[in-house]
Formats: C-alpha cells, structure tokens, sequence
C-alpha cells in the first residue's frame, strides 16, 4: 500500500521557533549543531533518554564520535544540558534538555526587545514632558502680554494646575482667556469660572468652546434672555485653591 499524507500525518510534525531559524548564526550555531537541535525538537515529546541517543548517529549518518562531539560542543555554548527525568517505572534517568537554548534566546532578545520597548516609551514620555514643559511656557508669555504684568507665583500655579491636574488643553485655556478678555473680566477666578462651566458641558476643545459661543450669542441676537445677568459666567461662584493656607 501506498504512504498517504495520512500516514506522514500520524508520524507526527515538528515545530519550531522562527526566532531560532532568524538568529541561529548570530547564536553562533553552525550548520550541524543547527541540525542536531533540530532533530532534538523533533524527538522532544518522545522522552529519549542518553543512552537512546546513540540512535540520532544512525539517522543523521554521523558516527557515534560526531554525534557526542555535538552535543558537547551544545553544551559548552550552554544551549543543551542534562534533566533527570523519571521513566515509566519512576526511575529517574538523564535526558538531554533545549531548555538553556530557550532561556537564552529569551535572555538575548526578548527581554532587550522589552528593554528597548521601555525605553521607547520612556523617550516620549520625555518629550512630552518637555512638549508641556513649551506650552506651559507659552501659556504663560500670554497671559502676561494680556495682562501687562508678570505672574505671580499663585498665578503661575494656578495655570500649571489647569494643564496638569485638570488636563485642560493650553489652546483651550488661551481661549478662555479670550473670552475673559472680550467681556473685561481680565482674571484667573474669572478665566477659572469659565474653563469649570465649559468642563460641566463637556467641553474639551476650542471647537466645542466656538461653537458654546455661537450659540450663547445667536441666543441674545434672537432676544433670548441669559439663564442669569448679562454675563454668562458670572453666576459661578468657584472660589479658587487657598494654596497659602497649606503652606
């Protein structure tokens, strides 16, 4: 009768990490310590045991002698080594093991991929810090062109809390200070009020601010009368941070 792919089949298959075919010369593996990994992969689920070995020489057409120089040659790289594994009748005897390759290629690539990948992350969370670091700045420059005065350190505070404790966005900030201006109320409880009712209607950008505006307006143009007086924000009564008194 002739073999069938079915009969192939029940020998059973053979896998293999491609990571071990991608980076065997860089292992240092040559083309026969390769191939005798190899036909260890494929006898790992049949539990030889040494003295079985001398069976590999025969099916590999090497000599006895080649085949232990092999294995040596494995073990001194530290890519093979001995387990006591326990036979059918419990009786432990010495089995080669790949588990040292594994540790290894875990070692060498995986745990440098990890490495780098932590780094990477650590590099943009850098240049984020140093991108917020250039807003925070230029939020600041701002505001004190409007105002016409330097900060205070209360105020500098202030500002650096919007972006880093309430994650208000600079532009949006740049644009409560906007409004802030447009109707004469030029100060930080003021600027604060605003960002706070927009923060309860949800918004998050400019876009949503330009457009609260639009219609805040389009609604007095149509003789709509405010929900309070004539300022919109005013009605908020948001006492800032004491930062003094916890000092």
């Amino acid at each position: 009768m002739k073999s069938s792919i079915y009969d192939w089949m029940k020998d059973g298959f053979t896998m293999v990490p491609n990571v071990l075919f991608n980076r065997f010369h860089q292992l240092n593996l040559s083309s026969d310590e390769m191939l005798l990994i190899l036909y260890l992969f494929s006898q790992m689920n049949q539990s030889h045991s040494i003295e079985e070995m001398t069976k590999i020489a025969n099916q590999l057409g090497w000599t006895s002698n080649k085949l232990f120089s092999e294995l040596n040659h494995l073990m001194d790289k530290n890519f093979l080594s001995i387990e006591l594994v326990p036979d059918k009748n419990g009786k432990q005897t010495d089995h080669y093991s790949l588990r040292p390759l594994f540790e290894q290629l875990d070692e060498r690539y995986y745990q440098k991929t990890a490495a780098k990948d932590k780094q990477v992350q650590t590099h943009k969370a850098i240049a984020k810090e140093d991108d917020l670091f250039k807003e925070t700045e230029s939020l600041v420059m701002t505001f004190e062109n409007e105002f016409g005065r330097m900060l205070t350190p209360l105020e500098l505070e202030t500002l650096n809390n919007w972006i880093s404790k309430d994650n208000y966005q600079p532009a949006l900030i740049k644009y409560a200070l906007k409004e802030a201006v447009i109707h004469q109320a030029l100060s930080l409880k003021y600027i604060d009020r605003i960002l706070l009712t927009w923060e309860k209607k949800n918004i998050r950008t400019v876009n949503e601010a330009q457009r609260e505006s639009e219609r805040f307006q389009q609604g007095q143009q149509k003789n709509i009368p405010p929900k309070s007086n004539n300022n919109r924000y005013d009605h908020f009564e948001i006492p800032l941070y004491d930062w003094k008194s916890n000092n």
